[in-house]
């Protein structure tokens, strides 16, 4: 069997619009998978056929190159939220990889669960947050993280993982090594005390409003590099070096905040690139700090 007869393929597709940065070219081969258990047989296929891969979620963090991905590009769509009880009867919310905040959210304050407002107004998808360890206003995934569902590459199975597998660290778990596919995650969350009826979601106002007051709005993909340090964020240096405002085509430094690249026009994934360039070469030249990219690159010219 041939990646092109795989029920529900779809071939030279455009990749701007499943990133939030607006640009990249086409995927030779594209795949929504909405079905977590047609992975394998997907993947058997694409090595079959000798066909790289690349997996993502929501495209909040990431990059495609302007020449497009020669292989197979998949997007998990796969959302279902429900809740469960842990080995030692807590409350977890599992989320399959697809499932996006504001979902998983709002079904764990129906739920009576707190533990997620930290995370509130942040973009992308469940697999992506736990695969770079997401963290807003001092909370990161591994602090509310219980346990994963992941397909393991290397063995092509399926099998569940604990915390120790990942190896959290600062935007940073072992599945940016191995690859292995987040299938669904389980997060443990606390009990919140009764309210008595049913009150509406509500964004919490001291993160959305924080998250809001501090990130630019537009066609942007996050952080564009990891902070070096608290002491030192990426975002500070950026701008001692006076470079907010910094434009190359249609890419720009956010003059609200200075590790926000934005596509302010018909920016170019190049534009966008150049312009990390500047920046890295920047603080690197006034402080001696290298910046790490926190921006996913993918393409068949990755860097």
């Amino acid at each position: 069997m041939k990646l092109a007869e795989f029920t529900n393929i779809r071939e030279n597709v455009s990749l701007k619009p499943y990133c939030t940065y607006g640009v990249g070219g086409e995927a030779r081969y594209f795949y929504e998978l909405a079905d977590l258990g047609q992975l394998a047989a997907l993947l058997k296929v694409a090595r079959e056929d000798d066909v790289p891969v690349f997996i993502f979620g929501g495209g909040s963090n990431v990059l495609f190159l302007d020449e497009g991905f020669p292989g197979l590009v998949i997007r998990i769509t796969a959302n279902e939220v429900r809740m469960e009880e842990n080995s030692v009867g807590k409350i977890c919310v599992v989320a399959e990889a697809g499932a996006k905040w504001p979902a998983v959210i709002t079904a764990t304050r129906e739920a009576g669960l707190t533990g997620l407002d930290a995370f509130k107004g942040l973009p992308g998808t469940m697999g992506g947050a736990v695969a770079g360890n997401a963290g807003c206003f001092g909370t990161e995934m591994k602090d509310v993280f219980d346990s994963a569902t992941v397909y393991d590459m290397a063995a092509e199975k399926v099998r569940e993982v604990g915390p120790e597998y990942f190896n959290f660290s600062y935007r940073w778990s072992r599945i940016k090594e191995t690859h292995d596919v987040i299938l669904s995650v389980k997060l443990c969350l606390d009990k919140e005390a009764p309210k008595g009826g049913t009150e509406p979601v509500v964004a919490c106002p001291d993160t959305l409003s924080a998250r809001l007051d501090k990130q630019p709005p537009g066609r942007s993909g996050g952080s564009f590099f990891k902070n070096p340090s608290p002491e030192q964020p990426a975002g500070k240096l950026i701008d001692e070096c006076g470079l907010k405002g910094h434009q190359i085509g249609g890419a720009k430094i956010s003059e609200k905040h200075a590790n926000f690249f934005m596509n302010v026009g018909e920016a170019t994934a190049a534009d966008l690139l150049a312009l990390g360039d500047i920046a890295k070469s920047a603080v690197r030249e006034k402080f001696g700090v290298e910046l790490e990219r926190e921006v996913v690159v993918a393409g068949a010219k990755a860097v």
